[in-house]
């Protein structure tokens, strides 16, 4: 399982660093201009402080909000713990087409703690709906974006429409090249069938007994896709102190769905192209291609590579002792 999991994630990986170079490398020969170092220079470093203390945020809210929905079906581990799994979940996210490995790297991150498979997939679900609820309520706002600026937003649409239908073919091809034999479907099917109906009723028992835990849960999702947001905000005040706080945030709504329901691995490639026209009107043309770059690695990448190197860490661990586990020398 963890060999098939690693040649997956390995796919995966490869095809995210092919789109984040060649997106890059557009944004660079485009937009980046060369006295980028005095751009660099010229950063308020008071608000790109506030942007790292935002990406922390970020993570203590996703942290926080497994913890305790895991906590409320028997599933306990340590907050440190809780950071390496959030960290590991933005990897797979990352590297996986529509963010499918952020929901099943906790699997494997939860398992290493004595989760069950049935209890693991109730947490995943919760956390899943908890999320999800935050773009049904911040939709309406959304849509004020969208009409706010026509012209703007009818950029913004035409690039993310584009990505997004290349994304779609990118998305076939991953799946061609990662087709499971008839055997390990059947197997995976085998296994899920056994624990779906424990999975249904720890979530019908769930949402019936832990409705201020989910609620809970729903306040801290609200607060880490504030914490995202916050990270744009203070970045581009980072740029330009003068923006305006209210309308970086509102203008962000509308990429963060493009994000979100995008099939590339984490949203590679339209984050990149499809900030171009959301940030133009807080910064200065010489500075943009400078602040989306920063803005992906600070919001995703850097969290992801973090994430991969944890990831690799536990596999190596578990690696070492299961071949522990063996006696040596002949029986």
């Amino acid at each position: 399982m963890k060999f098939t999991m690693f040649r997956n994630f390995l796919y995966g990986l490869i095809l995210t660093l092919v789109i984040i170079v060649l997106s890059f490398a557009y944004l660079s020969y485009k937009y980046i201009p060369k006295d980028v170092l005095e751009i660099v220079g010229a950063l308020e470093w008071k608000y790109f402080s506030y942007t790292l203390f935002t990406l922390f945020l970020y993570h203590t809210f996703d942290t926080l909000r497994v913890i305790i929905i895991a906590r409320a079906i028997g599933v306990n581990y340590s907050l440190w713990y809780g950071y390496l799994v959030s960290f590991t979940n933005t990897f797979g996210a990352t590297i996986t087409p529509a963010h499918l490995g952020g929901e099943v790297l906790p699997l494997y991150t939860l398992s290493r703690r004595g989760g069950q498979f049935y209890q693991i997939m109730t947490i995943v679900t919760m956390k899943g709906v908890s999320g999800f609820l935050f773009y049904v309520i911040f939709f309406p706002l959304t849509l004020q974006a969208l009409i706010k600026d026509t012209r703007q937003m009818k950029e913004f649409g035409l690039i993310v429409g584009a990505l997004l239908v290349f994304s779609l073919l990118v998305y076939i091809l991953y799946r061609i090249l990662l087709v499971r034999t008839t055997k390990e479907k059947g197997n995976f099917l085998y296994k899920l069938r056994r624990t779906l109906l424990r999975y249904l009723v720890t979530c019908r028992i769930f949402i019936r007994t832990q409705k201020l835990t989910f609620l809970i849960a729903l306040m801290l999702s609200i607060l880490l896709y504030f914490s995202f947001l916050f990270m744009g905000i203070f970045l581009v005040k980072a740029f330009n102190p003068q923006a305006n706080l209210k309308e970086v945030f509102l203008d962000q709504l509308p990429l963060l769905y493009a994000i979100f329901i995008s099939p590339t691995p984490g949203g590679s490639g339209v984050g990149e192209l499809g900030a171009l026209p959301i940030f133009s009107p807080h910064l200065e043309g010489e500075s943009l291609g400078v602040f989306v770059i920063l803005w992906r690695i600070l919001s995703q990448y850097l969290s992801a590579f973090i994430g991969g190197l944890i990831f690799v860490f536990f596999l190596l661990t578990d690696i070492l002792k299961s071949k522990n586990k063996w006696p040596s020398g002949n029986t």
